[in-house]
């Protein structure tokens, strides 16, 4: 009868080993792969959030308005006072011009604040529409050598009228009516490190007609491996003038 030979505890430390070598390169295949996968995922969505969050901005920027009076003849707006101050209020204004603003190390900042008017038309009977914006940079994660956050924008709504016995929408006075149902805050884009906002001139509060054109530019950095980013920027002008927060 033959005998079955055993192995001996050398050939299975042996087995073990090579069995270990195998075991740890398929598994740092697999966390390679698993960390390829999740950089490209993070890079489609965040190109779309960027892509989609400036887009509204820009549209947004653009329709940046005075609230104005409308008759048939003529058109009143804060503009139209010799005060020139009293426009100011509905200025386009933002925290910093050519220096990038970093999401804070807690809490939140503001770090842009516009409003878009529609006219009131009171031979129609027609209130105006006030909408205002703010974008707000959130705290979020923090790592050894960044802090990252989301752009979040809140958005109030109200209607609008004016006093006829202080020409209407030149007084700069208007007297709002929240519309509740419009009011919401909603997050643009996550894993964002900075925004920078850089106006095309001077900024001249005094010239209220003086409508110059921003750049809004936003950049996002992936939190699990700090050298892969993404920036996207956008140019538009507001109908109004641009002033600092």
């Amino acid at each position: 009868m033959n005998k079955r030979k055993a192995f001996t505890l050398v050939e299975v430390v042996i087995a073990l080993a090579i069995f270990s070598l195998l075991l740890t390169g398929i598994y740092r295949v697999f966390i390679g792969g698993s960390k390829t996968a999740g950089k490209g995922q993070w890079i489609n969505n965040t190109v779309d959030q960027m892509r989609n969050a400036l887009s509204f901005i820009s549209a947004e920027i653009r329709k940046a308005t005075y609230p104005t009076t409308m008759f048939k003849n003529t058109i009143y707006d804060p503009c139209d006072n010799n005060d020139k101050k009293v426009p100011g209020k509905y200025y386009l204004r933002i925290l910093k011009d050519g220096t990038p603003i970093n999401v804070p190390s807690s809490d939140k900042l503001k770090i842009m604040d516009w409003c878009v008017c529609s006219s009131e038309k009171p031979e129609e009977n027609e209130k105006g529409k006030f909408i205002n914006h703010q974008l707000y940079l959130v705290y979020k994660t923090k790592t050894a050598t960044s802090i990252t956050g989301d752009l979040v924008l809140k958005t109030e709504s109200f209607n609008y009228t004016t006093d006829s016995k202080n020409n209407y929408a030149r007084s700069g006075k208007i007297y709002l009516t929240p519309i509740p149902s419009e009011t919401r805050e909603k997050t643009l884009v996550n894993d964002v490190e900075s925004v920078e906002f850089i106006v095309g001139g001077k900024i001249n509060p005094q010239k209220p007609l003086d409508f110059l054109p921003i750049s809004v530019k936003i950049r996002t950095l992936y939190s699990k491996d700090t050298k892969v980013f993404k920036e996207n920027s956008i140019m538009a002008t507001p109908q109004v003038a641009i002033d600092l927060l």
